[in-house]
């Protein structure tokens, strides 16, 4: 009783994992028995067919039944009906069949298709951190491989429904011909299922196995050609080339063994019905049975194989899919509530400015502090530099304000009222990001820069480029703006690919900008162009500056000083350098003057 609960369970959490349409079971289930009732009523038609061709009629109650339509029926004509009728049922039987498998295989891929709409749309919109706390690479897994595996779950619980009741009807026909070979039949098609499920008792685990196998697979592939230029770098071809081996090779052995197991059912139910029909043909003397009904009988027996194979291999399967299917619903149930509640507010534009009020945050209860009772304020229209060694708070300062996350306790504040009484999408509207990793689509120079406002005209794109001065490398190139910039943006160098997302932001135009460590990865020269053109942008909008290089932030409105994530200074520049404190420290450091120095400047 223990498995059966737990078998039922698992098909109850499958429908409501997958979320089928209401009608979807219903309409296959009436598909399925009108196949049966018809493949059965045409095998029963041998009965009479044969009797008209001269083979004896048995005594048994459905025969009897038959004599009596029959007898309306001419006998020179009986043949001839009879091999019409059994043409009609076969026509019949196949055009229903027919359609249920498509409305099977449409169920199959709008099932497959939600699931992986929802799954991408809780990547992006849940407010977990997938970098750290989810491998991206089990993310591309569930989405392309266990959503597919969840909605082939779902045909295979529709097949089962299907051949249960072509079991069941069957079954019935059978008893109507013979309910002591009938009996017979079942008590050993008992037996053989025993046996299956005895042979098949490891599926759950190996199916479980595959699904962890498969992501090790898929997060090598993905590191190794995420990292080629570092394999390549340190000669570590033939050990990474032995590693993927091994992960390959791991997977087709599970997979190998799972195949094993899904297979012993069609050999043993197919072995067991054969034996079954001839152990029946050498009892049908003794049970009274006509050659007829006989025939019949062992033609549904025949017939039942199939039905009889998907009934015995259901719970091998089920439990090699159990894996995928508590993948997917893992998945999906740690952003089923998602942790950022979206305001109701419409977001003004920024006038007074922004304040932290009392911020502590992190990432888990379990984790450190990232933040601890920051409060400051940022001015609207001015720049405000943020500065720390790292580890201090800094990006988590950026991840606030965009609301990439929510404060543990204290507040954000946007002229005075708390961002998430806000709506997000509102928020998020006036802000523009730039970081140091400039993220570019394998598409075209214009696609990209079109990326923030798709409804751009193309003398609108080709303005943005110009004010962020990278037009002139655009027009240089074989194909100009429709230039497709490879993977990342990989045929571009630093530089441009910086400039690209400048242009990308000027075309956003948006009243809130923040750089985090733009400029990092420039050379000179590149950060020189880059600087001109951005603080030509940047005029008189509200500007967010996070940089490890002081010298960039010099002529910010303010700084604050991060520490362990606590502000520890905050203020102007020149102020905070006459101060002598840790921001003077920094500074004295970077310019290559020994702390020691401070009280001779």
């Amino acid at each position: 009783m223990v498995a059966t609960r737990s078998f039922t369970r698992q098909l109850r959490e499958l429908v409501q994992l997958a979320q089928p349409p209401r009608w979807a079971g219903p309409v296959i289930i009436l598909l399925g028995l009108g196949a049966a009732v018809l493949e059965g009523l045409g095998l029963v038609l041998f009965i009479p067919l044969l009797q008209s061709l001269g083979a004896p009629a048995g005594a048994q109650g459905l025969q009897r039944l038959l004599d009596g339509p029959m007898a309306a029926i001419p006998p020179a004509y009986a043949t001839a009906f009879l091999v019409a009728l059994l043409c009609a049922s076969i026509l019949l039987k196949n055009a229903v069949n027919t359609l249920n498998i498509w409305v099977t295989r449409y169920v199959d891929g709008r099932v497959a298709h939600e699931l992986r709409t929802r799954i991408f749309d809780q990547t992006l919109s849940s407010c977990l951190d997938y970098r750290a706390g989810v491998r991206r690479s089990d993310i591309a897994t569930t989405l392309g491989t266990n959503s597919w595996r969840v909605s082939s779950a779902l045909t295979l619980l529709y097949r089962l429904m299907v051949s249960l009741i072509t079991f069941l009807v069957f079954a019935g026909i059978m008893t109507g011909i013979s309910p002591s070979l009938t009996l017979v039949a079942l008590g050993f098609l008992t037996v053989a299922g025993l046996v299956i499920r005895f042979c098949t008792r490891q599926a759950d685990a190996t199916g479980k196995a595959v699904v962890e196998e498969n992501k090790q697979f898929g997060l090598r592939m993905w590191e190794s050609i995420e990292s080629l230029q570092l394999i390549r770098a340190f000669g570590r071809e033939g050990i990474e080339r032995e590693r993927f081996g091994r992960a390959s090779d791991s997977i087709r052995l599970r997979l190998l063994k799972l195949d094993l197991l899904w297979a012993i059912p069609g050999p043993v139910s197919e072995i067991a019905i054969t034996l079954l029909i001839g152990a029946l043909i050498l009892a049908a003397q003794s049970t009274g049975i006509g050659i007829a009904s006989l025939a019949a009988f062992l033609s549904l027996l025949y017939r039942l194989q199939g039905p009889t194979r998907e009934l015995m291999q259901s719970k091998v399967a089920f439990d090699g899919l159990g894996g995928s299917i508590d993948d997917v619903a893992d998945l999906l149930s740690r952003s089923s509530t998602p942790y950022l509640v979206d305001g109701t507010e419409n977001a003004a534009p920024l006038e007074s400015g922004i304040e932290f009020r009392n911020v502590s945050f992190r990432y888990a209860d379990e984790d450190g502090w990232a933040l601890q009772d920051a409060s400051f304020f940022v001015p609207a229209g001015r720049t405000t530099a943020i500065v720390g060694e790292s580890g201090a708070g800094k990006s988590t300062l950026l991840a606030l304000l965009f609301r990439f996350q929510d404060p543990t306790r204290g507040a954000v504040l946007a002229d005075g009222r708390p961002l998430t009484a806000m709506r997000i999408a509102d928020w998020r509207a006036q802000i523009a990001v730039m970081s140091q990793d400039v993220q570019l689509f394998s598409d075209s120079i214009e696609a990209n820069i079109s990326f923030g406002r798709p409804q751009a005209s193309a003398d609108e794109i080709r303005n943005a480029a110009r004010v962020a001065r990278a037009d002139g490398f655009i027009d240089a190139l074989p194909d100009g703006f429709s230039t497709t910039v490879g993977d990342r943006g990989l045929r571009l160098s630093g530089g441009q690919r910086q400039r690209i997302a400048l242009a990308r932001t000027i075309l956003r135009n948006p009243s809130i900008l923040m750089l985090d460590e733009a400029t990092n990865s420039l050379d000179a020269e590149s950060e020189q162009a880059f600087q001109l053109a951005l603080d030509r942008f940047a005029h008189r909008r509200t500007v967010i500056v996070v940089a490890h290089r002081l010298s960039t932030v010099q002529n910010a409105d303010q700084i604050i000083v991060l520490a362990k994530g606590r502000v520890i200074e905050s203020g102007p520049p020149a102020e905070l350098l006459r101060a002598g404190g840790a921001f003077a420290r920094m500074f004295d450091i970077q310019h290559g003057r020994h702390p020691a120095q401070q009280d001779s400047r």
